[in-house]
């Protein structure tokens, strides 16, 4: 069992850390370091309150002892919360080490009951191999790295019950609607913590095409509980990502009482240096 300065200095090695996870009173993971080894910038997010968020409307009294499923699961922010939250059983997966490595020591080392919790390496196409279902899936980070993002949400939709969330970078639309809605290609790098591994992945467009995408795999109702965008074009003349997350259920009717998004909210403009 690690002292308070001796877990703080452990995790400090460990860093970047993306998930701000409560290790014990008042003691957080996360690091000085926030800068993975190619010199490209981690986010730091909360993720139990993120998570509060997610599900206030769609689980008001928790996971009541649902199994949970997090995939890309990075060090396991959701899925601690998840767990704490009264989930019964949670399964995290990430295709990279860093991120499960961080995972299972905040497991092996967090105060709070972390039983009946399994996290490994593995990539998505894995569930393919794995005989299991979960009451709730969660989609989030991952969608806009992958190289067939439909066929890969399929797999973690087809081992799913009831509800399955998903949160996804998009593309800004210029009139802020989706006039036409689809995926747009894009490539990026690999070696960065906060990029995927296949180089070729896929924006969607907006609220539209996922909700399509949901209903397809068997989610016909489905609810925008998030929606972030920032207008205007970045150094290289791209359009801005945005930030959407959805709820879909497997039930209709199930989400009829939760609030849905109509619009975007417009993320300011960042004060010139």
């Amino acid at each position: 069992m690690y002292g308070d300065d001796d877990l703080v200095a452990e995790m400090e090695k460990m860093g970047p850390w993306h998930h701000r996870i409560e290790m014990r009173q008042g003691i957080f993971t996360g690091s000085s370091v926030q800068d993975d080894p190619t010199g490209s910038p981690v986010t730091y997010i909360d993720t139990a309150k993120s998570f509060d968020t997610s599900v206030a409307h769609v689980l008001p009294h928790g996971m009541e002892g649902r199994s949970f499923l997090d995939c890309a699961c990075n060090c396991g922010g959701y899925s601690f919360a998840a767990k704490d939250r009264g989930a019964s059983k949670v399964y995290g997966f990430d295709i990279r080490d860093h991120w499960i490595d961080q995972a299972t020591f905040v497991q092996d080392h967090r105060e709070a009951d972390s039983s009946g919790m399994v996290f490994e390496t593995a990539d998505l196409l894995d569930l393919r191999d794995r005989d299991e279902k979960f009451d709730v899936t969660w989609f989030s980070g991952i969608f806009y790295h992958l190289p067939d993002p439909v066929a890969a949400l399929k797999l973690a939709a087809d081992n799913t019950r009831e509800l399955l969330f998903l949160n996804t970078a998009c593309l800004c639309q210029e009139d802020g609607g989706e006039a036409r809605p689809g995926l747009v290609y894009k490539m990026e790098g690999t070696e960065q913590l906060m990029t995927g591994v296949y180089s070729l992945s896929w924006l969607p467009t907006g609220p539209k095409v996922l909700s399509g995408i949901l209903a397809w795999l068997g989610f016909p109702e489905t609810r925008v509980y998030y929606w972030v965008e920032r207008p205007g074009k970045n150094s290289q003349g791209r359009p801005f990502h945005a930030r959407i997350a959805l709820v879909g259920a497997r039930e209709p009717g199930r989400l009829e009482d939760v609030p849905t998004l109509k619009a975007p909210r417009m993320r300011p403009e960042p004060a010139s240096a």
